[in-house]
């Protein structure tokens, strides 16, 4: 028992409902077009924007200029407030396993604090590591797409009779 295969059934002979054309309520300049997929005989629909203009001269340069931001990150005022956070709320604070818990804290009051200083289109990565004092090492490192042009880091070291943290904020502006 052999199946019957059927032929292919093009667009020719597809139903008129299947190949109307249907506008989104998104975007209204786009519209619905069937695309073939390459096995089988389904279509499906693939949006496709109508009108579509192409980018000038113009455009381009005014694309090229949103790249850098209008306002550079100011380091030394987001230095001031990540020492100033730090310094209050480990001033009295003992090693313990809770410092876990305090180290999150501190990563969210501080990027709460650096955003109310607006600076548009800057994301603010904010890392806290806080280790016991006694005989430890520690090794970080990050890595990252930088534009040296834009994006910038601050990091401040906290050190008292038994703990230090480590707080980095990086702010890497977004094109």
């Amino acid at each position: 028992m052999q199946k019957e295969e059927k032929p292919w059934k093009g667009p020719q002979e597809k139903s008129k409902s299947n190949l109307r054309r249907k506008t989104s309520k998104e975007n209204p300049q786009s519209s619905l077009i069937p695309i073939q997929r390459t096995r089988g005989s389904t279509w499906t629909m693939k949006k496709e924007p109508r009108n579509l203009k192409l980018p000038s001269d113009r455009d381009e340069q005014l694309i090229h200029q949103l790249t850098t931001p209008e306002r550079r990150f100011s380091n030394d005022r987001a230095r001031e407030i990540i020492k100033r956070i730090v310094d209050e709320r480990l001033e009295t604070v003992e090693y313990s396993c809770a410092c876990a818990v305090i180290s999150r804290e501190l990563s969210d009051c501080i990027k709460t604090a650096v955003k109310k200083l607006l600076y548009d289109r800057y994301k603010l990565v904010c890392y806290v590591a806080i280790g016991q004092l006694k005989d430890s090492a520690v090794n970080c490192s990050s890595r990252a797409v930088w534009s040296p042009s834009a994006d910038t880091f601050i990091e401040y070291i906290y050190k008292n009779r038994s703990l230090f943290a480590l707080c980095v904020l990086f702010a890497v502006y977004k094109e």
